[in-house]
């Protein structure tokens, strides 16, 4: 008989978290709770902006070495490649910026247009080469913030979809955080799981394509998460870490990988780099991608159309 599958909801890295977990051994609701209990480390580590938080007091380490945890230490490394392989466009010391905008709260009262001198003071303390690494040891060079928002939500996808295969290679489910999606395995052993792409002009709810998933990680980066409307021009929450704004090429890029980190750093690389290195990037990292563009046009790869849901 197909698995009964145990589905459970929260908050985490400031959205809507939802796992659904199924295995033979009948501890489904047990395992979902460990990866809710991970999720909240997670949480307490990756959160520049909670004080106390492992990332906050990097950021306020005043350029000393710090010993950071083998969670932090693997997501610097793995967002410092990405940072060199995409020459900046993914850039996870932009945290002064994000901030300058108030983009690091959810309280869109908050969220402005800083003027051109703050943004060019904060570009001062902005670039991936000021993080310096040491064994277990990490120095922010040059007054650098890390905000790990565009990489932070692909990797803890990716630690529970590990954690609830070691409990059982054989469970199936999924687990989606805000979005970012990583499979555990088919629905029901053997179908794939039908996830929609959001349209960036719609609601949540309003899908404007589908793809089949027996595997893998999904991942959108959008304008419509943070964003201002000043003079009829929107401005978001992707910072271009060159500029100090954001770039107005794609309304979202959506990214399938068997890596929730990369599937998440791709969107904000491309948002960032524009199309130019749509093709040259996807192919070098071998994603699939759906990139809608400002104009409403679509753009994705001959890899994407494998996933696709007729």
């Amino acid at each position: 008989k197909p698995p009964q599958y145990y589905s459970q909801y929260g908050v985490a890295l400031g959205t809507n978290v939802k796992i659904v977990y199924a295995t033979d051994k009948g501890n489904s609701q047990q395992i979902v709770n460990s990866m809710f209990d991970e999720l909240n480390t997670i949480n307490q580590t990756l959160n520049p902006w909670l004080k106390g938080s492992e990332l906050y007091d990097l950021n306020n380490s005043n350029g000393k070495w710090m010993k950071v945890s083998p969670n932090l230490l693997e997501l610097l490394k793995y967002s410092l490649e990405i940072s060199n392989d995409t020459n900046g466009a993914f850039d996870p010391t932009v945290g002064r910026l994000v901030q300058l905008w108030g983009f690091n709260t959810d309280d869109s009262h908050k969220w402005h247009l800083p003027s051109q001198y703050d943004i060019s003071q904060a570009l001062l303390n902005v670039g991936y080469q000021n993080v310096q690494i040491n064994g277990d040891q990490v120095r922010l060079m040059n007054g650098v913030w890390l905000d790990l928002g565009g990489i932070a939500k692909g990797y803890a996808v990716q630690l529970l979809v590990e954690l609830a295969k070691e409990n059982d290679p054989n469970s199936t489910g999924y687990v989606d955080i805000g979005g970012d999606i990583g499979i555990i395995g088919p629905k029901y052993g053997d179908q794939p799981w039908i996830i929609g792409v959001r349209n960036p002009a719609g609601t949540s709810n309003d899908a404007i394509e589908y793809v089949k998933l027996y595997k893998g990680f999904i991942a959108t980066s959008g304008d419509y998460e943070r964003y201002i409307m000043i003079n009829g021009k929107r401005y978001y929450h992707i910072l271009d870490p060159k500029s100090g704004y954001s770039n107005d090429y794609f309304q979202s890029v959506s990214t399938i990988s068997s890596n929730g980190m990369l599937s998440d750093a791709f969107g904000t690389a491309i948002m960032v780099a524009g199309p130019s290195m749509l093709d040259k990037w996807a192919g070098d990292f071998g994603v699939a991608y759906y990139a809608i563009y400002e104009n409403g046009n679509i753009q994705s790869n001959t890899l994407w159309k494998e996933y696709e849901s007729q």
